[in-house]
């Protein structure tokens, strides 16, 4: 066992592993499933649709990492874990489909519509190296592509041009998913207890919610666009 993982917990008979893991990846997806909801509108912008689908895929990859992944990863085996590692993909490739529409201003329509087909593209090919190599390597790299190029990159033009709430928001809530990145890499851990899977999850569940109040606000400031 991991020095740094969390004790295995027995409640009323019932094995859970990595407990506190399970519950903190709870947590993010209990962040992501509020700003996909709250962000519920009959009004929204394609941008901000497909924000709110990588919300909900995000969520829906951390319950199951915290079911499949952590607390009874002994009983369902490895590959299930690839389940969760899979929706987080397509999450992923929701932020940046969004930042393509949100920026949309930027390209030439050639450029547009090319950029589209090779995302499309990248997310196929990152779905079928998942199950064809079996590594979280893949799901790094991609979300690094992602998040920190696509979405940093794209969005910081646009709140240079515009001063957007959204942009800004979206630049702060990837800021925070690296320094969780930057957690799990270095394994920073208070004890096994808290371990660096732990805190990791603490700042994803605050880049998500930084991300969310983004949506929200530009939401608010366009209630009727479509």
């Amino acid at each position: 066992m991991n020095y740094w993982q969390n004790p295995s917990v027995d409640v009323l008979g019932l094995q859970i592993d990595e407990p506190v893991t399970s519950l903190t990846d709870l947590f993010v997806a209990l962040v992501g499933f509020m700003a996909f909801f709250k962000t519920k509108s009959e009004d929204n912008q394609r941008s901000l649709s497909l924000y709110r689908l990588f919300f909900l895929f995000t969520a829906i990859s951390t319950f199951i990492a915290a079911i499949l992944g952590h607390a009874f990863a002994y009983y369902f085996g490895f590959n299930a874990r690839m389940i969760g590692w899979a929706f987080g993909a397509i999450g992923v490739a929701f932020a940046q489909f969004a930042v393509i529409y949100n920026t949309r201003e930027i390209f030439s329509s050639l450029t547009f519509k090319i950029l589209v087909t090779l995302n499309a593209l990248e997310v196929v090919l990152v779905a079928a190296l998942i199950f064809v190599f079996k590594s979280f390597v893949i799901i790094e790299i991609h979300s690094a592509f992602g998040l920190v190029l696509m979405v940093t990159v794209l969005e910081s033009i646009n709140y240079y041009r515009t001063r957007s709430q959204l942009s800004r928001n979206m630049i702060y809530g990837v800021a925070l998913a690296i320094a969780a990145v930057i957690c799990h890499i270095t394994k920073l851990a208070f004890s096994n207890w808290f371990n660096h899977l732990d805190i990791s999850h603490l700042f994803m569940a605050a880049s998500l919610y930084v991300m969310y109040k983004g949506v929200s606000g530009e939401q608010k400031l366009n209630p009727a666009t479509a």
